[in-house]
């Protein structure tokens, strides 16, 4: 019987305590979203990481200009981490995917492990994001294999090299529609499915802006979801806040803020039978920080 009033105590002091720090027993969601604009770091830090703590965004994509020196995200880094923000080394282009362009990969690789070596523990980056997307290129349309070998060939390289920082949380963009292109040398697996394998996350661009319904969000991303649960990777849901010029459905440039906040409030329902959902990703600072209220 003391025991059971124990155990009912214990319980009862647990949810106190949930209630008291805003976090249940879940792990927290991620919120996170890109800043492509490196200057601003040092132009007007303070801003952007009010900006962040005003919206629960706790992870940032921040572009890393390898030609700058340690020093120059040393003060950013230390504040961000201080914030509870944690802080991934995003980099990218198109082009990226092309065997050509591998030392270009490996060089920003080399740069966050360098960097993290120099600098102190409460300056460090905590991952590495990369948004290549190849799919861009004229040369998809014509040499559409070719391409993907060299992409995936990349990833290898570059998934390889960040051994050298076991700490490093190594992430990729995806769109959702990647999920109906076939590896040539494996016709039973798409790309989608081996960059969710090969990652430790992943955000899905699932650009709509609404919730749920038909053309919604969470109509775009099931096999994906289901890929991410098998495997074990977190999978970040991506939208859009710039204007779009494919069309108003894509993004929430028109709706604002507030429309969209509803609208991802809805998600963790909606997902909860996925374990791999770990939260959402707004694209990107430079658009949602002006997006009308």
């Amino acid at each position: 019987m003391k025991m059971a009033y124990r155990t009912v105590a214990f319980i009862l002091l647990v949810s106190i305590l949930a209630l008291m720090t805003g976090f249940s027993s879940e792990d927290k969601k991620l919120k996170a979203t890109w800043l492509w604009q490196t200057a601003l770091i040092g132009s007007e830090p303070d801003k952007i990481l009010s900006f962040a703590k005003e919206q629960g965004v706790n992870l940032l994509y921040l572009k890393i200009d390898t030609s700058r020196k340690a020093a120059f995200y040393q003060p950013f880094l230390k504040k961000a981490n201080e914030a509870g923000i944690k802080v991934h080394a995003l980099g990218g282009l198109a082009s990226w995917g092309l065997e050509q362009n591998r030392p270009k990969l490996l060089e920003l690789v080399d740069w966050v492990v360098a960097y993290n070596t120099s600098v102190a523990a409460s300056e460090k980056i905590s991952g590495i994001h990369l948004d290549i997307e190849p799919y861009v290129l004229p040369e998809w349309k014509t040499q559409q294999a070719s391409i993907l070998r060299q992409w995936t060939g990349n990833v290898e390289a570059y998934l390889k090299q960040a051994q050298k920082d076991p700490s490093l949380v190594i992430g990729c963009d995806m769109p959702f529609w990647l999920d109906k292109t076939y590896l040539p040398d494996n016709p039973a697996m798409t790309i989608s499915e081996w960059l969710i394998a090969k990652h430790d996350q992943v955000a899905i661009m699932a650009y709509r802006d609404r919730a749920d319904g038909p053309n919604s969000i969470t109509s775009l991303v099931p096999e994906e979801l289901a890929w991410a649960d098998k495997l074990g990777t977190k999978a970040l849901i991506a939208v859009e806040t710039k204007m779009s010029n494919e069309g108003d459905f894509v993004t929430f440039y028109e709706e604002g803020k507030a429309y969209m906040d509803a609208e991802l409030a809805k998600l963790p329902a909606l997902l909860s039978t996925h374990p791999a959902y770990a939260g959402t990703a707004i694209h990107s600072y430079e658009y949602w920080s002006v997006l009308k209220d």
